[in-house]
C-alpha cells in the first residue's frame, strides 16, 4: 500500500540539510545565473530546459524522519516507521509534523547525536531540487554558502533532464538500491559544490582514497540507526566514489557513474568485490488466512542492506561489530527482503526477512548472531508479538516471527533475479515492481524565475589545477614518511639553537619558533592515512584560513596575536616549504628558517633583514648601560599599531610594514635617568617618515602598555623614539650604531650569531 505523496522523491536535499534563516533573497537572481553557470561549466552538461528558481521558507510541507528529502501522507509514512522498527534497526514514533531540528544540531556532523536526543531532525534545508515541478528551491541567497547549495542542485537539474532514467530509484522500494545509487548522484553534485567552498575543496584533495570508508566512518561518529544511516550515505560515501571516478576518467567517467550507480551499499563500502545483487520478490499472499483473520495486512516491503545489516549489529550486538569497519560476515551479503505485517492490536505485529548470502557458512553465522540480539531487537521495535527466529536454508538465513512459521517454504522459495548493473535491473521492470512506473519526467510548467545554461564551456584552470593537486596527493602517499624521524630531529634541533641565540631577539625567535613548530605538524600529517594527502593539498593561504578559522572562531581577536603567531604561520610556512620540494623542502626550512616574522607574513619579498646594535662602549661615556635589549619585529609593530588603530587590519599587516628591514630596542640604565628607547630602520625616508606619523598619531595608552616612549622622529631611513630624559644618548647611538645585513640564518651564524659575540 501507498498512498499519495506530496513530493516526489526525487527531491533532492544539498549540503546535508544544514539549517538556515528564511530568506526574501534579494540577490537571487544574480547569485542563481551566475552560480548556475558555473555549476554547468564545471559539470560539462548543459541544462535541456530552464529551471524554475524559487526562495524556500519551508521544507514545502514537511518531512518525515528515516526517509529522506521527500514528504509523505502520514499513512505512508507511518507504515514507513513502523516497518524499519520492525526490524529493530530504526525506530521513531516522530510525525513528520512535530519539532524541528534542536537550536545546535546544525553544527554537528550527519548521523551524530547527543545522549538526550534521537538522530538530528534535517527539516530546514539549505536547498533542494524538486524533478517534479523542475523547480529548484533556495532558502537564502546571501548566506555565505548559498553559491555551494546553488551549484549543488544545479547538478540534480543537470542529472534529471540529462538522465530521466534517475528517477527509476525509489527510496520506499528498496532502500539500499537508493543510498547505493544516490552515493553516485549526491557525490556527483557534491565535487562541484563543494568546489565552491575553499574548506570542503581541501578536504576533498587531501582524503586519502584507501581510507576512505575508514575516515568517514569516524568523521560521520557513526549512529546505529540504520534507516537514518541510509538517508546520510550518499552524502558521506559519495564524493569519494565520485572523486575516484572523476580523477580516472574525467567528467565522462563521472557520467558513466551517474546512468549506471551501484545496486548496492556493499559496492560502494566495497567496490573491488565482483558478483551480482538479488534482488527478491515477497509475495504478499504469504500473509496467509489467519493472520488476515486477525485484522493484519502487508506493510512495508524493503531491503535493509549490507548498510542496515551493519546497523542492526552494531546497535544490537555493539560487543561483537565495530563502529567503524565493515563486518567481515557482511561482506558476504549478496541481498535481502523483509516484509513487516501490521496488525491491529498492540505489539502484535509479525516479521518476515529472508537474506541471501555467498556461502553457506555465513548464512549460519548470521542467523546465530541474530537469534542472539532477537529478544532485543524485538523488546527496541515495540511492535512485534514475539522474538523472530532465524533458521538457515543453504546459503539463505531466514528470520520470521511465530505467527509467521507457515511461510517459511514460501520465503525459501521466493522469486529472485540477481542483477549485475543498473540497466540489467531497469530493463526488468525494477524488479521486484511490475514497471518503472516513474521512470518519464512530467512535462513542467516554466515561470518567469527560470534559469538556463545552454552553453558548455571548457572547466576552468583553477579547477583543473585542483585535480592535478589530488592526482599528485593520491600518487606521492608516502613521501617524506621514511624521513620523518630526521625532519623532526632536525627541527628539534632548530628549536635548541633558537631558543639559546634569540633570547634577546623576539621577532627572530618567533620567526624560527613557527618553523620548528611547522615541520612536525606537517611531517605529522605525512603519517597520519587519514591526513597525509593535506600537505599536497593545502596552499599556504588554505593552512592560514583553517587554522586562523579556528584559532580566531569569535572573530574577536587578532590574526596577529604573538600567542598563536607560530601556531597559525608555522603550519602555513611548512605547507609552502613541503609544496616547493616535498621532503628536501621541510629538511632545507630547519636548516633556514626565517629570520623574521616579515619574511613570513611576505615570503616572496626582499629575504635580508638588518640587525641592528646598540655598543655598550657607546654608552659607557654617558655612564648609562642597556639592561635588555630586543627586536620589536613586523608582528609586534602590528600589534602596537592594532592596538590604537582599529583601521589597521586585523587579516594581514599594514602594507607600511614591508618596508621595516630591522630594528632594536633597548632599557637604558644611566646616572639620573632610565628608560626605553627604540630604533627601527625603513626601505627608506619616505617609509620612516610615514611610520613616525602612524606612530605620534597613536593614543598614550598605546604606547604606555609596552613602556614605549611617545613620540617618535626620524633621521633618514630611521625613526627614533626616545623619551625626553635621555635624550643625550640618541646622538652618541646614532655617531656608534652597528648594522649588520643577513639574508639566510647560514649567513648569521657565519658572523657569529651578531650582535652576539658568537653562536651558543
Amino acid at each position: 500500500m501507498r498512498a499519495k505523496r506530496a513530493a516526489l522523491a526525487a527531491l533532492l536535499c544539498g549540503s546535508f540539510c544544514t539549517p538556515s534563516a528564511a530568506s526574501d533573497a534579494p540577490n537571487l537572481r544574480q547569485t542563481v545565473a551566475e552560480t548556475m553557470a558555473q555549476a554547468c561549466t564545471l559539470r560539462g552538461l548543459a541544462l535541456s530546459r530552464p529551471v524554475n528558481v524559487r526562495p524556500m521558507t519551508a521544507f514545502q510541507d514537511g518531512y518525515t524522519p528515516g526517509i529522506g528529502s521527500v514528504t509523505w501522507e502520514e499513512e505512508y509514512a507511518e507504515q514507513w516507521r513502523s516497518g524499519w522498527c520492525a526490524l529493530g534497526i530504526y525506530c521513531t514514533r516522530e510525525s513528520t509534523n512535530e519539532a524541528p531540528l534542536s537550536p545546535n544540531a546544525g553544527n554537528r556532523r550527519a548521523g551524530e547525536t547527543t545522549a538526550a536526543e534521537s538522530p538530528p531532525r534535517f527539516s530546514q534545508p539549505l536547498g533542494l531540487y524538486d524533478a517534479d515541478k523542475n523547480t529548484l528551491f533556495v532558502r537564502d541567497a546571501d548566506a555565505p554558502a548559498a553559491r555551494t547549495t546553488i551549484a549543488h542542485e544545479t547538478v540534480h537539474a543537470l542529472q534529471y533532464q540529462n538522465y530521466p532514467r534517475l528517477r527509476a530509484i525509489h527510496l520506499w522500494h528498496n532502500r539500499d538500491l537508493a543510498a547505493a545509487a544516490n552515493s553516485a548522484i549526491e557525490g556527483d553534485a557534491h565535487i562541484v559544490g563543494w568546489y565552491f567552498d575553499p574548506h570542503r575543496r581541501l578536504y576533498m584533495c587531501s582524503l586519502d582514497a584507501r581510507h576512505a570508508a575508514q575516515s568517514h566512518a569516524r568523521w560521520w561518529r557513526w549512529t546505529p540507526h540504520g534507516a537514518w544511516a541510509h538517508e546520510g550515505f550518499p552524502h558521506v560515501f559519495g564524493p569519494e566514489l565520485a572523486l575516484g571516478r572523476l580523477l580516472a576518467g574525467g567528467r565522462a567517467a563521472v557520467d558513466d557513474l551517474v546512468q549506471a550507480p551501484p545496486l548496492s551499499t556493499l559496492q560502494v563500502l566495497r567496490p573491488e568485490q565482483s558478483g551480482g545483487v538479488d534482488f527478491i520478490d515477497l509475495p504478499k499472499t504469504m500473509v496467509g488466512a489467519e493472520l488476515a483473520s486477525r485484522g493484519c495486512e502487508a506493510g512495508l516491503a524493503n531491503t535493509a542492506g549490507a548498510l542496515g545489516i551493519w546497523g542492526l549489529l552494531r546497535q544490537h550486538d555493539a560487543a561483537n561489530t565495530s563502529a567503524e569497519e565493515l563486518p567481515p560476515l557482511v561482506e558476504h551479503w549478496r541481498g535481502d527482503r523483509f516484509l513487516h505485517v501490521a496488525c491491529p492490536g498492540e505489539r502484535d505485529d509479525e516479521l518476515a526477512w529472508l537474506s541471501h548470502w555467498r556461502h553457506a557458512s555465513a548464512a549460519q553465522d548470521f542467523a546465530a548472531r541474530y537469534d542472539r540480539i532477537a529478544s532485543a531487537v524485538a523488546a527496541h521495535g515495540d511492535v512485534l508479538g514475539a522474538p523472530p527466529h532465524a533458521t538457515v536454508h543453504e546459503n539463505l538465513a531466514i528470520v520470521v516471527t511465530p505467527g509467521l512459521n507457515h511461510a517459511i517454504p514460501e520465503l525459501a522459495a521466493a522469486p529472485t533475479r540477481t542483477f549485475r548493473s543498473y540497466d540489467d535491473w531497469l530493463h526488468s521492470g525494477c524488479f521486484p515492481q511490475r514497471k518503472c512506473d516513474e521512470a518519464e519526467a512530467p512535462a513542467p510548467t516554466e515561470t518567469a524565475t527560470a534559469f538556463a545554461c545552454s552553453t558548455i564551456g571548457a572547466p576552468p584552470a583553477t579547477f583543473d589545477r585542483w585535480l592535478d593537486s589530488v592526482r599528485i596527493a593520491r600518487a606521492d602517499e608516502d613521501v617524506a614518511v621514511a624521513e620523518a624521524d630526521a625532519i623532526i630531529k632536525a627541527a628539534g634541533d632548530l628549536a635548541t639553537f633558537c631558543a639559546v641565540n634569540a633570547a634577546n631577539n623576539k621577532d627572530l625567535a618567533r620567526a624560527c619558533r613557527a618553523a620548528h613548530l611547522g615541520i612536525p605538524f606537517q611531517t605529522q600529517l605525512l603519517k597520519d592515512p587519514n591526513w597525509r594527502g593535506l600537505p599536497h593539498c593545502a596552499t599556504q593561504g588554505d593552512v592560514r584560513s583553517w587554522l586562523r578559522a579556528l584559532y580566531f572562531a569569535d572573530a574577536k581577536n587578532p590574526y596577529s596575536a604573538p600567542s598563536t603567531f607560530a601556531e597559525i604561520y608555522g603550519p602555513a610556512l611548512a605547507a609552502a616549504a613541503f609544496a616547493g620540494n616535498r621532503a628536501s623542502g621541510l629538511k632545507a626550512l630547519a636548516s633556514a628558517p626565517p629570520l623574521s616574522t616579515r619574511q613570513i607574513f611576505w615570503p616572496q619579498q626582499d629575504a635580508t633583514v638588518d640587525f641592528i646594535h646598540f655598543p655598550p662602549t657607546a654608552l659607557a661615556p654617558l655612564n648609562c648601560e642597556a639592561t635588555t635589549t630586543n627586536v620589536r619585529g613586523v608582528l609586534s609593530i602590528w600589534n602596537l599599531l592594532l592596538a590604537g588603530d582599529s583601521e589597521a587590519g586585523e587579516n594581514e599587516p599594514p602594507a607600511l610594514l614591508r618596508q621595516w628591514r630591522g630594528d632594536r630596542e633597548a632599557h637604558l640604565r644611566c646616572a639620573d635617568a632610565e628608560g626605553w628607547i627604540w630604533a627601527a630602520r625603513w626601505a627608506d625616508a619616505t617609509a620612516a617618515s610615514t611610520f613616525a606619523a602612524f606612530y605620534n598619531a597613536l593614543p598614550a595608552t598605546a604606547t604606555e602598555e609596552v613602556g614605549l616612549p611617545r613620540s617618535a622622529d626620524v633621521d633618514g631611513e630611521m625613526t627614533w623614539a626616545v623619551p625626553p630624559a635621555l635624550t643625550a644618548t640618541k646622538a652618541q647611538l646614532q655617531s656608534h650604531l652597528q648594522i649588520r645585513t643577513f639574508g639566510t640564518l647560514a649567513d648569521w651564524k657565519r658572523e657569529g650569531c651578531f650582535p652576539q659575540d658568537g653562536c651558543n
